[in-house]
């Protein structure tokens, strides 16, 4: 966010522009470095909710072409769980789109794409391209079919593509340049940042997700007394896991204001645990 102003790299502003699919088709061209035909389905904030009582996970962006899936993830802030929170969307990806019964060969292919806006991996690379090989001999197809490609946007200068360099550049630093796509993107921005009451709607849903983030280690914390207090390792995940379902679960009823209170009042945690069975 710049002066007030929500940035493409900002979640709700990246969900909002690639609602375009037109707009989304093009970026992931420019990504992948391949052809699109076209995309048939597409939503941002997409949530995939597992038939069992797992995790569900909100996906930034999610498309779906004739053959192919795309989860498109912006990230802004560093976390050392990104490669096992991209293994728990792939497996959800797939979970949610080969119906009961189907063989696994229907499975789509499919592309998990990260857009961070600093380094991943500390190479200086501005694009990892992460494929499963077999260790002893890496000329094995593997064949799954599925792709993890994590981009390093503070890199965009590094990038010898040169179309997704300045889509990467205009992600870094929102500065425009002589490119149409970027031109397009940028208008969007400038009209929806217009709306205000979107925009502080936005601003109000960034401040839940940091307060989501404060009640996280507020409930690691918890889960690690607990389990100190009960000598069992698992306290730490019950903690935490509690804490995530009373979140996705307040967020989905659209209840922001409990969820905030919730993040930093045990009292009234507790009150909500129990009001709703968790």
């Amino acid at each position: 966010m710049r002066d007030g102003m929500l940035e493409l790299k900002d979640a709700p502003m990246f969900g909002r522009v690639m609602r375009d699919a037109e707009i989304c088709k093009e970026v992931l061209e420019r990504f992948l470095g391949m052809d699109i035909d076209h995309i048939e389905y597409l939503t941002s904030e997409h949530t995939l909710d597992p038939a069992t009582d797992a995790k569900g996970v909100r996906l930034d962006v999610f498309a779906r072409g004739s053959d192919k899936v795309f989860d498109i993830e912006m990230q802004i802030a560093s976390t050392a769980s990104m490669g096992r929170r991209m293994r728990y969307y792939q497996a959800s990806i797939d979970q949610a789109t080969l119906d009961k019964g189907e063989d696994y060969t229907t499975l789509y292919e499919s592309y998990v794409i990260f857009v961070c806006d600093f380094d991943a991996y500390h190479r200086g690379l501005p694009a990892y391209h992460l494929e499963r090989t077999c260790m002893e001999d890496a000329t094995v197809d593997v064949a799954d079919a599925s792709h993890w490609l994590v981009l390093n946007a503070s890199a965009w200068d590094k990038d010898e593509d040169e179309k997704r360099s300045g889509l990467l550049n205009y992600i870094h630093t929102s500065n425009t340049q002589d490119d149409e796509l970027v031109r397009k993107i940028s208008t969007v921005v400038d009209k929806v940042n217009s709306d205000a009451q979107w925009r502080e709607r936005a601003m109000g849903f960034m401040t839940v997700e940091h307060s989501h983030r404060a009640g996280l280690h507020q409930a690691r914390k918890e889960g690690i007394e607990l389990g100190l207090a009960e000598g069992r390792k698992e306290g730490l995940v019950e903690g935490e896991t509690r804490f995530v379902r009373l979140a996705d679960t307040l967020l989905d009823a659209g209840r922001i204001d409990d969820l905030k209170r919730a993040s930093n009042d045990a009292a009234y945690r507790d009150m909500l645990f129990r009001e709703l069975g968790l």
